[in-house]
């Protein structure tokens, strides 16, 4: 995929930081180790040569500093990519006020906690301190930020407004629009313009899909990972990223989440996410929904030929499909299933999530 290397290069990191905490306490653990030696007559209580005594304890507490290391580094790792998410999540406005009430929070703190220096006994004086500094820090920090969205109204473009028009929002793909595929078209036309992005938790799902012992689910999960195989490299390529949230188990909520948090467009055919992400204030772009703008009206009178591929749901009805999918329930064609009929429009349902046509075989 296009950001693969990005995946190695971070993976690369991750192994630095723990291979350097490992290092660090390996070095640390076998100093220990030799400062213990050091402590009491080993060799008397032990009956080991002095030399054997601090080459076993330094091996002893190098070995700790190691295990322990592995545990730091992937302890520091995981939050230094916490912390990392967080902060893309923000609005810069946020990160900006923030800085600015932190910086505030440790000057007040410096001034208000000079008296308490002289304190005695010292502890308590370094306990007093730090605690006027949490106190001030986290208390300025909170009160810059009450007035955020002030701020970002009145001075937006000052601080870096992060949202961005709909042109060149980034368009995140959920499963359904990537397995339906007709977003390929509605870009080549113009009307979806910006770049196109993937989410590794929805190519994920899509492998799982593909992987499926359901043979539909299987058919459907190939025919996405077939289609973005295609679509991955050359101009104008869609990206497949690094993002997850993993305190947010469905695939949609994480979608719905990360056009929120960088105003970027979903785009689906999925009805429900649909209402979800508007709900949540995230712009979404439903092909159903411009396939059904676009869609020939017919209006009750009009007359169609087309072929019965099925029965209905209600006696005697059968059922059929314009070109573009549309479905055509037919009253008293039950006798006419496999072969082609003149019919004649009754009525037409206009739904959300699509378009019905209702008509009558033509006597």
């Amino acid at each position: 995929m296009t950001l693969s290397a990005d995946s190695f290069a971070l993976s690369g990191v991750n192994t630095m930081i723990v291979q350097l905490a490992r290092m660090v306490l390996l070095t640390a653990g076998a100093l220990g180790g030799f400062a213990v030696a050091r402590l009491a007559d080993w060799s008397a209580q032990t009956g080991l040569t002095q030399e054997i005594v601090i080459l076993t304890l330094i091996i002893l507490g190098a070995s700790m500093g190691y295990l322990l290391g592995g545990i730091l580094g992937r302890e520091i790792t995981a939050q230094y990519h916490r912390i990392e998410q967080q902060v893309q999540e923000s609005e810069t406005t946020d990160l900006v006020l923030g800085a600015i009430g932190l910086i505030f929070g440790l000057i007040a703190a410096f001034l208000m906690s000079y008296p308490l220096r002289l304190i005695s006994p010292s502890w308590v004086a370094f306990l007093a301190v730090v605690l006027v500094y949490g106190i001030f820090a986290f208390g300025f920090t909170r009160l810059f930020l009450t007035k955020r969205r002030d701020v970002a109204r009145r001075f937006g473009g000052l601080v870096g407004e992060s949202r961005v028009s709909d042109k060149e929002a980034v368009k995140f793909l959920d499963t359904s629009a990537v397995i339906d595929g007709r977003f390929v078209h509605v870009k080549e036309t113009g009307f979806l313009e910006g770049r196109l992005a993937v989410p590794r938790f929805v190519l994920v799902e899509l492998q799982t899909l593909a992987d499926s012992a359901d043979e539909i689910k299987r058919a459907r999960g190939r025919r996405g990972l077939d289609l973005l195989t295609t679509l991955t490299g050359g101009p104008g390529a869609i990206s497949i990223f690094e993002a997850d949230y993993p305190e947010i188990p469905a695939v949609d909520a994480k979608l719905v989440r990360l056009a929120a948090s960088s105003g970027g467009v979903v785009v689906t055919v999925d009805h429900n996410l649909s209402q979800v992400a508007r709900v949540e204030g995230v712009a979404v772009l439903n092909v159903n929904e411009l396939a059904a703008s676009i869609r020939p009206l017919f209006l009750p009178g009009d007359s169609l030929r087309l072929l019965v591929a099925r029965e209905g749901k209600e006696a005697g009805q059968g059922v059929g499909y314009l070109e573009d999918g549309t479905m055509v329930v037919i009253a008293e064609a039950k006798e006419r299933v496999g072969v082609e009929a003149d019919v004649e429009v009754t009525s037409v349902l206009q739904t959300s999530a699509g378009r019905m046509i209702f008509a009558r075989v033509k006597a």
